[in-house]
C-alpha cells in the first residue's frame, strides 16, 4: 500500500508540491506568532517591503497615475460585464452542454483539479502567480498613494494553500475618499493585470517567439489525441510521435500534412512515417462527411528541433524555452486573475466598485441590500461553476 502511494506521488509529479508546502507550513509555524488571522482561513504576514518604492514612484507621477485610475474605473465595469458573460454562458454549457470544459477553476500550481481543462506547472505557476499577485497589488498602491493616502503596510498573505501578497492602504483615508477616487483604488490592480498581460505579450511576439523561431527547424508533426475507435487508435498511430512522412511524402509541418490528407477517401491506405517504425492505416468515413478520410486524431501540431547539437547552442535555446513558458503562464493568469477580480463578489474589487457604485445611484442603504444580493447569486453561481466540474469528474472515474 505504501509503495503504491510513493509510486502514485512521483509519477505525478507531485512530490515537489508535497515537499513545498510541507515547507511552508512548517516555516509558518516557526513564524505563527508574526501571522494574523482573517476569517478564520487567512493568514497575513504584515511588513513594509517596498513601501519607500511605491511612495516615490507614485508621489513622482502622481498626476499621471491619477489619469491611470481613472481610466480603470471605466474598464474594470467593461471588464465585469465581460466576466460575467463568461459566467452566464459557463453556466448555459454546465446545463445543456455537459462534454463542456469548465469555465471556473481553482488555480493550485502543480495540482491537477479534477474536471479542469487546465494544468498550471508547479514551479512556472509559483513565479508567474508571485508576478502577477505583486503586480497587481503594486496597482492598488501607488494609485492610493497618488491620492494622498498612506501605505501602512504590505506583505504575504495565505488563503489555505494559496500564496498571495497585499498592499495595505489606510482604511480610514480610503473609506473618507470620494467614490470615483475609491473606485480607481480598487480597480488599479486588475487593469495592472491587464497592463501586464499586453506587456508580457508583446515581449512574446515581437522578441521571444521571433528568437525561438530563428533557433529551431519543423521536422514532423505530432498528435496530442488519438480517438477511440477509429482507425488511428486500431492500427496504432500513437500521440506524441514525431511523423516524418504520409504514404512516403516528406511532411515538416502541420499545414504540409493536411495538404496531404485533404484528398484522401473513406478505406484509403495511408502510411505513417516516424524514426521508429512505418504505421499503415486504412481510413473510416467521416462522421461530418462520408465521402472524406477519416483517421481519428486530434491536436495536429508541428514538431521542431534545435539547429544545432552544440552544448552552448543547446543551454540558450533551454533558457529561452524556460522563459517563454514563464511568460505564457504570467500572461494567462494575469488576465484570468485580473478578470477574476472584477467579479461582483462582496470581498474582491469588482464587489468594492459594485458596492460604491449602487450607493451612488440608489443610497447607502437600498444599494447595499442590492450588493448583498448580487454578491450571494454570484456565490453561488461560483460555487457551481468550480465544484459541479470537479464532482462530475471524480464520479466518472468511481
Amino acid at each position: 500500500m505504501t509503495s503504491a502511494i510513493t509510486t502514485f506521488i512521483v509519477t505525478h509529479n507531485w512530490i515537489w508540491v508535497l515537499l513545498f508546502y510541507v515547507i511552508l507550513a512548517v516555516i509558518i509555524f516557526i513564524n505563527r506568532k508574526k501571522f494574523t488571522v482573517e476569517s478564520k482561513f487567512i493568514l497575513m504576514y504584515r511588513a513594509k517591503w517596498g513601501i519607500n518604492f511605491i511612495n516615490k514612484f507614485a508621489d513622482k507621477n502622481k498626476e499621471f497615475l491619477k489619469i491611470i485610475g481613472y481610466s480603470a474605473i471605466g474598464i474594470g465595469f467593461v471588464g465585469m460585464i465581460t466576466i460575467v458573460g463568461f459566467f452566464v454562458k459557463g453556466l448555459y454549457d454546465l446545463i445543456f452542454v455537459p462534454s463542456a470544459p469548465a469555465v471556473m477553476s481553482l488555480v493550485i500550481p502543480g495540482v491537477q483539479i479534477p474536471g479542469s481543462p487546465v494544468f498550471v506547472p508547479f514551479w512556472y505557476g509559483i513565479i508567474a502567480l508571485f508576478i502577477v499577485v505583486v503586480f497587481h497589488e503594486f496597482g492598488h498602491g501607488i494609485i492610493a498613494r497618488a491620492h494622498g493616502m498612506k501605505i501602512q503596510s504590505t506583505g504575504i498573505v495565505f488563503f489555505g494553500p494559496i500564496i498571495g501578497a497585499f498592499v495595505e492602504p489606510d482604511e480610514k483615508q480610503l473609506t473618507k475618499q470620494s467614490s470615483h477616487i475609491q473606485q480607481s483604488v480598487f480597480a488599479a490592480g486588475p487593469f495592472f493585470n491587464v497592463i501586464l498581460s499586453a506587456a508580457v505579450l508583446l515581449v512574446l511576439l515581437l522578441i521571444l517567439n521571433p528568437l525561438q523561431s530563428m533557433m529551431i527547424t519543423p521536422s514532423g508533426v505530432t498528435f496530442s489525441g488519438i480517438q477511440k475507435g477509429y482507425p488511428a487508435e486500431q492500427y496504432g498511430i500513437q500521440k506524441d510521435v514525431a511523423y516524418t512522412q504520409v504514404n512516403g511524402v516528406n511532411i515538416t509541418d502541420q499545414n504540409a500534412l493536411i495538404t496531404e490528407l485533404s484528398c484522401v477517401k473513406p478505406n484509403q491506405t495511408v502510411v505513417f512515417t516516424s524514426n521508429e517504425s512505418n504505421v499503415t492505416v486504412i481510413t473510416a468515413a467521416s462522421p461530418t462527411d462520408k465521402t472524406k478520410g477519416y483517421l481519428g486524431v486530434t491536436g495536429i501540431s508541428t514538431k521542431y528541433v534545435v539547429k544545432s547539437d552544440v552544448w552552448w547552442y543547446q543551454g540558450l535555446y533551454n533558457i529561452l524555452f524556460i522563459i517563454i513558458n514563464l511568460f505564457e503562464w504570467v500572461f494567462m493568469l494575469s488576465l484570468g486573475i485580473g478578470l477574476a477580480n472584477l467579479l461582483p463578489l462582496g470581498p474582491v474589487d469588482g464587489g468594492h466598485m459594485l458596492r460604491i457604485g449602487l450607493w451612488d445611484v440608489k443610497g447607502k442603504e437600498k444599494g447595499t441590500k442590492w450588493w448583498i444580493r448580487i454578491s450571494i447569486i454570484t456565490l453561488v453561481i461560483l460555487i457551481i461553476l468550480v465544484f459541479v466540474p470537479i464532482i462530475k469528474n471524480l464520479l466518472f472515474k468511481m
